[in-house]
């Protein structure tokens, strides 16, 4: 039996970082952690094909985090930076088989076509809006009150597609997009939180962000995304077990007891960093009342479809700027495109296009399962119905997650509280993205938020 002070379970960003943490932050060296799987780093998968940068999980990160900041510069990797070029700076909409260009300034979105005129009025009257219910309210509903129907309808839901893949209509927003919750509750309105953090931007000489989110910039790594997990895999060294599955948890005499397909673990502490549902399996002996509050997470499927186009000109409409959302109602099958070749213009050879679409999420998990021909063909009938034009691409490649992005419905909170006091009465973490975020920023902010209360734990 293999003896270590912690055990963590789940090889992605999150449980890497958190080992990671624990060493860098607290001086805790002795830890192993466990994945199931031949590679670390979870969905943050990179791979070079053909001279282009596929990315098949995400993107990028923004560049306002300062934890995500911090652990690339502890890997070595602060001097390989590369962020989203200028040109990808506009993004757009399709409202009514149209791409709108979503305007950067009140005025310009005033006089732009992205939503109807009444549509454009409705938001002047967000300061009047009738006060929060007293429970906790969708994303959609928060948006319907606060800037009317019609921008809750395709703004709104277009941001929830590109963040969750998931349905306005069942997210909670607390969980989704705390930071409106809170600039609504601090300040009343929308509006006039967003003065008060333009003038505070302005003061600090920084960038104010939008309702979202603060502001940042689009950051990956030269070679794609998987650096990071990478150079922190190598970092960890024989600390890192690889295809080793979690089998069993227990409390035995020798304290915590993980057992694997190549022998047992015995820790003093245990971090999970898993899916909810394989969690819930895990720590059903242990700790009973968080198997319905962790199986209560679902997860929405998705497919990345990346073509290659050796023509910048394949299509009869310009593909520039950093690509589109789809909102509920517009019948293309695409949850949205980006735009990699200008995004980041050297993860495509000069000269040509490289397209990533996104097809299933919330809305239609059932079409993340087609198969190779009939995905390829719902990505471009989408695209010829928004571009006019259907270019046979010169490459295609094609990634499905069955369990994509977690969906934090409305009671989210709530059912994390619960599986957190659960799991910590039985001596145990749990961290990732199907609790407190879902991006790449928000697991490395959970993964040291973890690693600090493990290290407290530990103490004398």
């Amino acid at each position: 039996m293999k003896k270590t002070r912690v055990a963590i379970i789940g090889g992605g960003i999150t449980g890497l970082a958190a080992a990671v943490w624990l060493e860098r932050d607290h001086g805790i060296d002795d830890v192993l952690v466990v994945e199931a799987s031949g590679t670390a780093g979870g969905k943050i998968r990179s791979k070079i094909d053909a001279g282009s940068t596929l990315e098949e999980g995400p993107q990028g990160f923004l560049d306002n985090a300062p934890d995500t900041l911090e652990l690339a510069s502890i890997v070595g990797l602060d001097g390989d930076l590369v962020q989203a070029d200028e040109q990808s700076a506009d993004r757009f909409i399709l409202r009514g088989g149209r791409l709108r260009r979503v305007a950067t300034s009140p005025f310009a979105f005033m006089m732009s076509d992205i939503l109807p005129l009444t549509g454009r009025l409705r938001l002047l009257g967000e300061p009047f809006a009738r006060p929060r219910p007293d429970r906790d309210e969708t994303v959609f509903d928060f948006a319907s009150r606060r800037i009317g129907p019609q921008a809750a309808e395709v703004l709104v839901d277009a941001m929830v597609t590109g963040v969750f893949a998931g349905d306005s209509r069942q997210l909670s927003l607390a969980a989704t997009f705390p930071r409106m919750a809170a600039m609504e509750s601090e300040h009343g309105s929308l509006t006039r939180a967003l003065i008060a953090k333009i003038r505070e931007a302005k003061r600090a000489g920084k960038k104010s962000g939008g309702p979202a989110g603060p502001g940042g910039r689009l950051t990956t790594f030269g070679g794609g995304m998987a650096r990071l997990p990478r150079s922190l895999s190598e970092r960890l060294r024989d600390r890192l077990l690889l295809d080793r599955p979690a089998l069993k948890l227990s409390r035995e005499d020798q304290g915590l007891v993980l057992a694997t397909n190549g022998g047992d673990i015995a820790a003093e502490a245990v971090l999970l960093c898993l899916p909810a549902r394989s969690t819930a399996d895990l720590v059903a002996d242990l700790a009973p009342d968080a198997v319905a509050p962790l199986s209560g997470i679902s997860t929405a499927p998705i497919a990345v479809v990346m073509l290659g186009y050796d023509n910048p000109n394949a299509f009869s409409r310009p593909v520039r700027g950093f690509g589109f959302l789809v909102p509920r109602g517009e019948d293309v099958g695409l949850l949205g495109t980006l735009y990699c070749h200008d995004i980041f213009p050297g993860q495509a050879p000069a000269g040509t296009l490289l397209l990533r679409a996104m097809v299933g999420g919330a809305r239609e998990p059932e079409a993340a399962a087609l198969d190779d021909d009939a995905l390829l063909a719902r990505v471009r009938s989408g695209l010829a119905q928004v571009y006019g034009a259907d270019p046979e691409p010169e490459r295609v490649w094609i990634v499905r997650w069955e369990h994509g992005i977690s969906q934090y419905m409305v009671g989210h909170l709530d059912r994390v509280a619960a599986a957190e006091a659960a799991v910590r009465a039985a001596g145990l973490e749990i961290a990732g993205s199907p609790y407190r975020g879902v991006s790449v920023n928000d697991c490395i902010k959970q993964a040291r938020g973890t690693a600090q209360r493990i290290a407290r734990r530990l103490e004398p």
